[in-house]
């Protein structure tokens, strides 16, 4: 017999406004889990909104049961602005033909390619902060971490083909258009960003100027004779299977645009985390060090080294199953349903967060320990497909994956053949929940040479 789900009544009018924008949502959520049940439901001004908190139920929504739990939601009409009609946001058919255009550019042997402006970017790092060491300063590893991937991406990308005006106009534009879609997410009104106001214009404005540039190097990529082998010359080449159409350059646009948000600040704040458990933990760093050591010894790493690197990987997936770069996930629900044996009614939102999802105690023992083992061959046998999703799940999961998964190891592996990252006594890193999950405040980090 199917039930109605229960939950929290909230204020008159706003519902549960409040505790939704709240920077303790996820408290809020954990509470409601905690309260309600593996499905609850809470008011939000004139519709109810569905948490979703069991492995079986999110399968059905991101598989099987997708066409009726869209990305509509108002939360992806926000990063629909800046991302345009990409993989990432397109719908139905459309998502069908631009999945097929885009999937072969990441595929591990295309992402292999990419290694070695992975590594050169990673070694600029590593030079910068030999004087960093010496001079005994404190560095910020969610800022280094946020600049270097900033690098690796768009090196990726277009190889050298940003002006230093432009390096810097990315730089100067990245972190206020990130931090404004953050709040637009977390408070999805559209009638506010549709106001005449400054800051509204503002962000149009950080918009505008990237795709000055993407548009640019498009532009002057069509004219090549012998471009280069980088992400977006892969994008440019690929062709629809049935109709031989490449992307156009608004197409192209949306993909990079895709890349640079999602390959960005996600993985930065992923690898924050990493250094923070790190200097936590000890004795999984030692085995870190002690892989590296092995694998490495004092040369740079190659695509054909990853595989070797596994338990540097169980540790950033670890990381990331503590921390995932995505949190809350939200759907539309398309038309009435029902998921396990509760009644969802259509027209209405559901969200999902990953970062509950990987902490249920009903499929991880010890959920909120640090341990890269749960992910030993064995382990992963016994987890529930759709209990970790650090990419999403289904037909939709992130394709940038494989990229980010071999950068994580690389970054790991060529800090660690150079330094230890310390925490300052006494400090304490919290989540900041947003659109993505940051270090509230950074990660302060000491070095110390190896």
């Amino acid at each position: 017999m199917s039930i109605e789900p229960t939950g929290p009544k909230g204020y008159p009018f706003i519902g549960s406004l409040l505790d939704l924008a709240s920077a303790k949502r996820l408290d809020w959520f954990q509470s409601l889990t905690q309260k309600y049940g593996d499905v609850s439901k809470f008011r939000l001004i004139n519709s109810d909104v569905y948490l979703i908190n069991h492995p079986d139920l999110v399968k059905q929504v991101l598989t099987k049961k997708s066409s009726n739990y869209t990305k509509k939601s108002i939360a992806f009409k926000m990063v629909k602005v800046v991302l345009g009609d990409s993989t990432f946001t397109a719908m139905g058919d459309n998502w069908r033909r631009k999945r097929r255009l885009v999937q072969p550019s990441f595929h591990k042997e295309r992402i292999a390619a990419l290694s070695t402006a992975i590594t050169d970017t990673i070694a600029e790092m590593l030079d910068e902060w030999e004087v960093t060491c010496d001079k005994k300063q404190t560095l910020n590893a969610a800022h280094e971490m946020m600049q270097l991937t900033l690098k690796v991406v768009v090196k990726s990308l277009f190889s050298t083909a940003l002006s230093k005006e432009e390096v810097q106009t990315v730089a100067n534009v990245f972190t206020p258009l990130l931090e404004a879609t953050n709040k637009r997410v977390v408070f999805p009104f559209q009638w506010l960003y549709r106001l005449p106001t400054t800051k509204n214009a503002l962000y149009q404005k950080y918009i505008d100027d990237l795709d000055a540039i993407i548009f640019r190097i498009i532009k002057d990529r069509r004219k090549m004779s012998e471009p280069p082998n980088d992400l977006l010359q892969m994008l440019m080449d690929a062709q629809d299977e049935e109709t031989g159409k490449p992307l156009s350059d608004e197409e192209l646009r949306d993909e990079v645009m895709t890349v640079f948000i999602a390959g960005h600040e996600t993985t930065a704040n992923a690898m924050a985390w990493l250094w923070a458990l790190l200097s936590q933990h000890s004795i999984v760093r030692e085995k870190v060090e002690a892989e590296v050591a092995e694998v490495l010894d004092s040369r740079t790493p190659t695509p054909a080294d990853f595989p070797k690197l596994a338990y540097t990987l169980k540790v950033f997936k670890e990381t990331m199953r503590l921390y995932p770069p995505v949190p809350v996930l939200p759907r539309k629900v398309e038309a009435d349903d029902v998921l396990g044996n509760y009644i969802i009614k259509g027209g209405n939102s559901i969200f999902f967060s990953p970062y509950l999802l990987h902490r249920h105690p009903d499929f991880w023992e010890n959920p909120n320990v640090f341990d890269p083992h749960r992910f030993d061959k064995e382990a992963q046998k016994k987890q529930h497909t759709f209990a970790y999703l650090p990419f999403g799940g289904g037909p939709r999961i992130c394709l940038g994956n494989n990229f980010a998964m071999m950068e994580a190891v690389f970054i790991t592996a060529m800090v660690t053949q150079r330094f230890k990252l310390n925490l300052p006594p006494n400090t304490t890193v919290e989540p900041q929940i947003s659109l993505t999950t940051r270090p509230k405040g950074g990660v302060p980090i000491q070095l110390e040479r190896r």
